[in-house]
């Protein structure tokens, strides 16, 4: 019995031992975190000039260049959508060569943009088709939008999970 109680004795001493034994110590103090600022709002009168970028959705990828003015919270002006790689024979490389509008509202730090890219002009492979997305900007700074999109191509029907990016010249 007293084997028994010795050798129950060295087990607890050696697995206090192995565990550390002793209470840790306690963790040196860090420094205060500073909370990250929020992005400051969107202002619409902060979007207008020239941008350039490129996105993707299921007909493939595309580049696009915007020429916006402002209003208040509205924006409007041009836009130009062209494939990536014309001749990859994705519906982006016959789709995807269009002119339009690009219109829009900011509210508080979001901003909510319409695309239409009418069908017509002159040397685009798919005169007929007409293209509009519906964006809604997660990211809007000074010099960098991102934006999901959803949308319609009247040749080849919706279109869901867009996205682009487009940054200022």
């Amino acid at each position: 019995m007293i084997a028994a109680a010795r050798a129950a004795t060295v087990t607890l001493a050696l697995c206090a031992a192995a565990c550390g034994g002793a209470a840790p110590a306690p963790a040196p103090p860090t420094a205060p975190t500073v909370p990250s600022q929020p992005a400051p709002p969107a202002n619409a009168s902060d979007l207008a000039g020239a941008w350039n970028g490129a996105g993707s959705d299921p007909q493939g990828p595309e580049r696009m260049t915007w020429m916006l003015r402002t209003s208040g919270s509205s924006v409007s002006g041009t836009a130009d959508l062209t494939p990536v790689n014309a001749a990859d024979g994705s519906c982006a490389s016959c789709h995807k060569f269009k002119s339009g509008t690009v219109s829009g509202t900011v509210s508080g730090s979001s901003v909510a943009l319409k695309l239409v890219f009418p069908a017509g002009g002159d040397g685009v492979p798919t005169p007929m088709c007409t293209i509009t997305f519906d964006a809604t900007a997660s990211t809007v700074a000074p010099n960098r939008i991102e934006a999901t999109y959803s949308g319609d191509d009247t040749c080849e029907g919706p279109i869901s999970g867009g996205t682009f990016v487009m940054t200022r010249n």
